[in-house]
C-alpha cells in the first residue's frame, strides 16, 4: 500500500491561519460555521501549535504564531479572506453573527449569481459567505457587470 501525495479529503489547496488566540477561535469556528475538530497539537505552554478543522467538505488548519514561524496574526490589513458555500447564507451568516462575527458587508444578491455577505471574525480574518442562486455564464456576468457598472456613474 502506498502512500497517497494529497491525504485523502483534501483538496489542493489548505488555508492555514495564525491567530494569536487559535483556541478561542477554534471554538469560534466551531459555533460561527459547524467547524469539527480533527486533531490538535498543543504546546507546553498551553498555546496552539497546530490544529485541523473541517468545515463541511473541506480542512483548514491553524495555529498561535511563533517567533520562529512565517504567519502572524492579522491585526491591521488582512490580505487573505476565507470564501465559504453554504446552504443557507442568511441563517449562516447570522450564525457567524450571534458567535460574535462582525459584518463588513450585509448579505444580498451579487450580480454573479451569488447571494452573499462578508464577515470578520474576532481574529481579524475575513470570511465571505455565499449560497449560488444562479449558474451563469462568463458573459451574462460580464454583461451585468457592465450594467452595474455604468448603474454607478
Amino acid at each position: 500500500m502506498s502512500v497517497q501525495p494529497i491525504p485523502e479529503g483534501y483538496h489542493s489547496v489548505t488555508p492555514y491561519l495564525g491567530i494569536h488566540k487559535a483556541a478561542e477561535a477554534i471554538d469560534f469556528y466551531k459555533k460561527a460555521f459547524g467547524a469539527t475538530e480533527v486533531m490538535r497539537l498543543s504546546m507546553p505552554d498551553g498555546r496552539v501549535g497546530h490544529c485541523e478543522l473541517r468545515i463541511g467538505d473541506s480542512a483548514i488548519m491553524l495555529g498561535t504564531p511563533c517567533d520562529q514561524g512565517p504567519l502572524s496574526n492579522p491585526d491591521s490589513a488582512v490580505s487573505v479572506g476565507l470564501h465559504l458555500y453554504v446552504t443557507d447564507v442568511d441563517k449562516s451568516f447570522q450564525r457567524a453573527l450571534d458567535a460574535g462575527a462582525k459584518a463588513v458587508s450585509e448579505v444580498k444578491d451579487q450580480f454573479y449569481g451569488d447571494r452573499s455577505g462578508t464577515l470578520k471574525d474576532p481574529y481579524g480574518h475575513l470570511w465571505f459567505l455565499a449560497t449560488r442562486k444562479e449558474d451563469l455564464t462568463q458573459e451574462q456576468i460580464e454583461q451585468r457587470a457592465k450594467e452595474m457598472f455604468q448603474q454607478a456613474q
